[in-house]
């Protein structure tokens, strides 16, 4: 990728540019710049001059539009030397002017959902306006100069930096404040992305940063030759400019930079972004207005690489084939995504779905706007705009629009938002503990809400299966990686701590995480929900310490996984290709082709695997080899004792025991009425009140319950000291011989059932 500049060879403002802002008209997009000749000039997107839109009486310093703005309705706000803010229609016309504060206003903002702006200044204090330009609150007063002001995303707090220090304060009373150094010198510019969550900053020790949102660096650049005066997020969230003297740097959001621009414009002091991401603008030293357009953007999916030029073309190249299609558009392309088989790529007006198997006949669906958004799996995939997510197949067909009360989609991501063959599961933005699951032909709510300790960073649904299999994987803030169920949240377990990124594989449930500098392999996570303990066995484990700090696994597909570093270099590794063909194996049900490719490969972490996908699919011959191979003794036994069971039921009620789920072993012999089971269960447990409740619920096996009892006791060489248990041992006449022959005649029962059933 790289960047595209145009300005005007004779600037319109006589001197330095303070302040650039795209805004929306009725049909397009137009441009408002700022100087300090005191002129406000319009622009076209493609960087032409419209008109000299008015002159002010004052300095303007900075400038920002109030979001949600529709056509006709655009609304901005222009800071100035004076310490005043004006309020000004798009048509120039000052609609207010509010005294702010002593001496200039250096930073101004409005906050997300446009009910207020803040504003930052050399009196060092920061102040809270509403949207009218009513006083709501001075949050702080410095001691010096605050150059910069941001709100965070929620629009609960205030990003601020002062000196070296960076600031975060709640806009609520009584909130402790928090802070952090960020920089050797002044910090100049600072900016917070609202879609990925993470903090920017530059100074004047001529670095740029990358924070989370706890102050905690995630990326520091090296040293540039000169300040840092300008930086801004892209609406996507997936890069940020910035800009220096006679420098214009555009990065990937995880810190690498994509190329370096050198035009001789002097120091660039304002960066504006249009809203759909594809270019933005630079207020220049020189009084120059830049405008810069991302081209050659590219895409790779295995063997297929995409590349979109400057004239709006994009190029198909499949590597194994050695074929090249050329696919042009009339508009201008805003997005593209590239995924299993398939290219999506949306313009302002339209979306185009291209299949692999043919480029020359897309199907094109009309938009009502330009999707801020998309995310694919093999069978769909996600349209996210202003009205709310739109699954589409890959036929150009409209399965579901997902919408509920409170969905803000402008926060939505590729962390945040993830679909699969028939759920979509989103991290809900005004409650990021929350994550709601939605299916995917009705756009209805499925289950119930999956509800977190801790903030979630990302979510993944696994590919395979369907509904009760359905899987969550969650990374939360403390990098821990969770597991959940999608339709029944109460199963979540712990796969991991410490792990910086994951993926889901694309034809198998494998999933792989960066944990600590290794590449750790989980052959099948869903072992947690099985089996707990076989967990360990499961993993395969690599170390992986070329990938460095901050990568980012970007691709999992087959046995290949690809990791971007933190330097925007592509690492490929390779993992072991059986579990693929094991995967194949479990699928239909082929257990036998199953342990000859354990037996071949000799791997501890195929037979736990395997062992795990028996236990699931009760395949319990199977289960007995794979755990007779990795010396689990103790479960080979307790998996010999289910097999001689008499019946279905029984076996389950076991099984349910043998996946530490006692609740559910216990309600399936209760609801099929095998009373003395469930009672006999709950002895093996040492649930004793629990079993002689259950006993006198059902008037039956009292005295088995007290017999069982009374021998524990004397096996323990303990009395007895529950009131209940000595009421009921001296009213219940307790004999050995009965208890047994009643045991006896509930086993010939069993017995006499099952081979009814089995004869049947």
């Amino acid at each position: 990728m790289r960047l595209k500049l145009t300005h005007e060879e004779t600037p319109k403002h006589t001197s330095l540019v303070t302040a650039v802002g795209f805004y929306k008209t009725s049909k397009q997009y137009e441009l408002l710049s700022c100087g300090d000749d005191q002129a406000i000039w319009k622009w076209h997107v493609e960087g032409g001059p419209i008109s000299k839109l008015c002159t002010l009486d004052a300095y303007c310093t900075t400038m920002a539009l109030m979001p949600n703005s529709k056509g006709g309705d655009n609304t901005f706000a222009l800071g100035c030397a004076d310490g005043t803010f004006r309020l000004l229609s798009e048509t120039g016309r000052e609609e207010k002017k509010v005294d702010a504060h002593r001496g200039a206003i250096i930073s101004l903002k409005w906050s997300y959902d446009g009910s207020a702006i803040a504003t930052a200044g050399e009196d060092g204090s920061v102040k809270v306006w509403s949207r009218s330009g009513m006083l709501r609150s001075t949050l702080t007063q410095m001691p010096q100069a605050i150059y910069a002001v941001v709100w965070s995303p929620d629009c609960e707090h205030l990003l601020f930096a002062c000196g070296s220090k960076i600031h975060l304060k709640s806009i609520q009373a009584g909130q402790k404040q928090v802070e952090w150094k960020a920089h050797d010198g002044g910090v100049m510019q600072i900016d917070w992305s609202f879609v990925n969550n993470t903090i920017l900053s530059g100074g004047e020790d001529c670095r740029y940063k990358i924070w989370d949102s706890y102050g905690r660096m995630l990326f520091s650049s090296a040293p540039m030759d000169h300040v840092i005066t300008a930086l801004a997020w892209s609406p996507t969230g997936k890069h940020f400019a910035v800009g220096s003297f006679n420098v214009i740097k555009l990065c990937d959001r995880t810190g690498w930079s994509y190329c370096r621009e050198t035009p001789n414009v002097g120091s660039v002091f304002s960066i504006s972004w249009c809203n759909d991401g594809t270019q933005f603008s630079c207020g220049c030293g020189s009084g120059a207005v830049v405008f810069t357009s991302l081209v050659e953007r590219s895409f790779s999916w295995q063997n297929t690489d995409v590349l979109l030029d400057e004239n709006n073309t994009i190029t198909v190249q499949d590597i194994l084939n050695e074929t090249k299609e050329e696919l042009d558009f009339r508009d201008r392309v805003t997005d593209m995504s590239l995924g299993f088989g398939a290219l999506i790529v949306t313009t302002n007006n339209q979306c185009y779905v291209y299949q692999q198997s043919n480029w020359n006949t897309p199907h094109v669906e009309d938009l009502k706007e330009p999707p801020t958004l998309i995310v694919q799996c093999p069978f769909h995939f996600a349209l996210v705009d202003g009205n709310g997510i739109q699954v589409i197949n890959y036929e150009g067909r409209t399965l579901s629009t997902i919408k509920f009360s409170g969905l803000q989609t402008q926060f939505l991501n590729h962390a945040t938002l993830s679909i699969c063959r028939d759920a979509v599961c989103l991290v809900d933005p005004s409650s990021p503990k929350q994550i709601r699951v939605f299916d995917v032909f009705t756009g209805r709510p499925l289950g119930q809400t999956v509800m977190h300790k801790l903030d979630i960073v990302r979510i993944s649904l696994n590919q395979q299966g369907s509904g009760a299999d359905r899987s969550i994987a969650i990374l939360d803030k403390n990098k821990d990686l969770y597991l959940t169920k999608a339709m029944n949240s109460s199963k979540t377990e712990k796969l991991g701590a410490m792990v910086d990124t994951f993926m889901w594989n694309d034809s198998t449930d494998m999933l792989i995480a960066l944990i600590d500098e290794k590449l750790v392999t989980f052959i099948y996570p869903a072992v947690v929900f099985v089996d707990k303990d076989l967990l360990s066995k499961t993993l395969q484990t690599k170390m992986c310490t070329d990938a460095g700090k901050y990568a980012q696994i970007i691709s999992f597909y087959g046995a290949n996984c690809v990791i971007r570093k933190a330097d925007g270099a592509d690492l490929v590794t390779v993992t072991m290709p059986y579990p693929e063909l094991l995967y194949q194996h479990f699928e239909k049900g082929q257990w036998e082709q199953a342990v000859r490719l354990c037996r071949y490969i000799k791997s501890p972490e195929l037979w736990a695997a395997l062992a795990g996908m028996a236990i699931h699919a009760r395949a319990l011959d199977t289960v007995e080899i794979a755990l007779a191979a990795i010396e689990e003794v103790d479960k080979v036994q307790f998996i010999a004792h289910i097999n001689k069971l008499p019946d279905e039921v029984l076996k389950s009620a076991e099984m349910a025991l043998f996946c530490k789920r006692p609740e559910e072993a216990l309600t399936i012999l209760v609801q099929q009425k095998r009373i003395y089971r469930a009672i006999k269960m709950n002895i093996r447990l040492h649930r004793w009140t629990d079993a002689l409740e259950l006993a006198l619920k059902q008037q039956t096996h009292v005295d088995t319950v007290l017999a069982y009892r009374s021998q524990h006791l004397q096996q323990m060489k303990h009395v007895e000291t529950n009131e209940q248990f000595k009421q009921w041992a001296a009213q219940v006449e307790v004999d050995w011989d009965t208890v047994k022959k009643k045991i006896a005649m509930e086993k010939e029962t069993e017995v006499r059932n099952a081979q009814g059933d089995q004869g049947s």
